[in-house]
């Protein structure tokens, strides 16, 4: 993927780079980052449970927040993502569209929730993202179960092989390509610890030019079909 490099990353060594984008806050452990995670799936099945037919994308938003603020939540890294239809094809940069939830069309949530470790002080973002379809549409469907088997071979190679960001949305270009979809280049996975993960950088993980360190970053994959009718998102820890 052929995006620019953030301000200085090609100034230093792959080595230097991955020293200074990985370091944690001394108080930060997995373990509330993975509680983070757990929580925000738990926070998801039941914003779908609570979808209904007509909603606009607006409404949906509305309703994630509520969901979120019943389990103690205040804060948001960024505001709830919730797509229908052909907004699926929408990304981050993107506002809220018009489209409204109908029978067998595509839905998208991406979702990211602050948690707070008031024992250490601490704040964990819980990062995740994952495409349904609300009723029955065998293609879109595909298009969901795509973009989710890309992240499980991604993560796979990257163990297996020690691939480098760069290398890994390399893999997932080249595999989307394959399936007969558009890989979305301008949604690329972050670095994640504890709130906020800008702290440390801005630059995206398709950017980075060295092995990353497992827990330190997600991965997200966004898919289209060719003719923009639906797509899928995927985001998860890598």
């Amino acid at each position: 993927m052929n995006l620019p490099h953030p301000l200085g990353i090609l100034a230093q060594s792959p080595e230097k780079l991955a020293e200074a984008l990985e370091r944690v806050d001394p108080q930060f452990v997995l373990e509330g980052l993975e509680r983070a995670r757990a929580k925000t799936r738990e926070g998801m099945e039941a914003i779908r449970l609570r979808l209904r037919l007509g909603m606009t994308e607006l409404d949906a938003r509305k309703l994630a927040i509520e969901v979120f603020a019943s389990m103690g939540i205040k804060k948001h890294w960024h505001q709830p993502f919730i797509r229908f239809g052909r907004g699926t094809t929408l990304t981050f940069n993107d506002p809220l569209s018009e489209h409204r939830l109908e029978v067998d069309t595509p839905y998208s949530i991406d979702l990211g929730p602050v948690w707070a470790d008031v024992e250490l002080g601490l704040e964990y973002e819980g990062d995740y993202g994952d495409t349904f379809v609300f009723g029955t549409n065998p293609e879109a469907q595909r298009c969901a179960d795509i973009a989710r088997a890309l992240f499980t071979e991604a993560q796979a190679a990257w163990k297996t092989h020690r691939l480098t960001g760069e290398q890994i949305y390399s893999l997932i270009e080249r595999r989307a390509s394959e399936a007969g979809y558009d890989l979305l280049e301008d949604v690329d996975g972050h670095r994640v610890a504890e709130f906020p993960h800008h702290k440390y950088t801005k630059g995206g993980l398709a950017q980075v030019p060295f092995i990353p360190k497992e827990s330190r970053w997600v991965l997200e994959v966004q898919l289209a079909d060719k003719a923009r009718r639906f797509g899928a998102f995927f985001e998860d820890l890598l």
